[in-house]
């Protein structure tokens, strides 16, 4: 007859480890347990890494010494610019800036610098100087305005102060300034100019006005001391 008092190491054999001393103890025996158990530790301690914010490019099997901070710079660089729309009825008190194409219909109380193409709607007001490649202008500017290629002036539009253009103007509404660019002019019949003009070569429909002097200069002669 089996003393009840002792422990039977025959059952403990055969039974299934179920607390954690056990799963200690099988482990160190080299049991399927203690396999399993360094599996998870091994798994928890990769998934914890070396302590550095591991980024998406990383996870994503990239080069592991990308940070989330030049993932995020790649990532800014490959976003293609939109179009920046400034609605009608909308005031920006100061400056504003555009790298890519813009519609403005609203009013700005400062600059507007925009590098690529530029649209003021009839709405549209400027208190301050315009830089752009190219405008259309259907609203009012009241600082210097320049275009680094085209300028197109609606019958509505108006510019009160100086207009430098680079290769082309055509002018259908109104300006108070000097004009000046190293391409032509195009006064159309609507046309009413007041200022001095410069420009290689000009064209003044019938209609138009123009009230200032003009100076030009042939391809041949430029450079030349005036």
């Amino acid at each position: 007859m089996r003393d009840r008092s002792k422990p039977d190491k025959s059952l403990d054999a055969g039974r299934v480890p179920d607390t954690y001393e056990d799963l200690a103890q099988a482990s160190k025996e080299g049991s399927i347990f203690g396999r399993v158990n360094q599996a998870f530790h091994g798994v928890l301690q990769n998934s914890r890494g070396s302590g550095r914010n591991r980024a998406p490019a990383e996870e994503a099997g990239e080069d592991p010494l990308v940070t989330a901070d030049d993932l995020a710079i790649r990532r800014a660089k490959n976003v293609k610019p939109q179009r920046m729309i400034i609605p009608e009825g909308v005031i920006i008190n100061g400056s504003m800036t555009s790298g890519s194409e813009t519609e403005i219909s609203g009013r700005i109380e400062g600059d507007v610098n925009v590098d690529g193409r530029l649209y003021l709607g009839a709405s549209a007001l400027v208190t301050g100087n315009v830089r752009a490649a190219s405008c259309r202008v259907e609203g009012l500017v009241e600082g210097k305005m320049e275009c680094s290629q085209d300028l197109e002036l609606g019958r509505t539009g108006r510019l009160n102060a100086a207009v430098l253009v680079g290769k082309r103007m055509m002018l259908a509404g109104q300006v108070f300034g000097d004009i000046s660019t190293g391409g032509s002019v195009q006064l159309v019949a609507s046309a009413r100019v007041t200022g001095d003009i410069r420009a290689r070569k000009i064209l003044i429909e019938e209609g138009a006005i123009f009230n200032g002097r003009c100076t030009m200069r042939p391809p041949a002669q430029r450079g030349q001391g005036e």
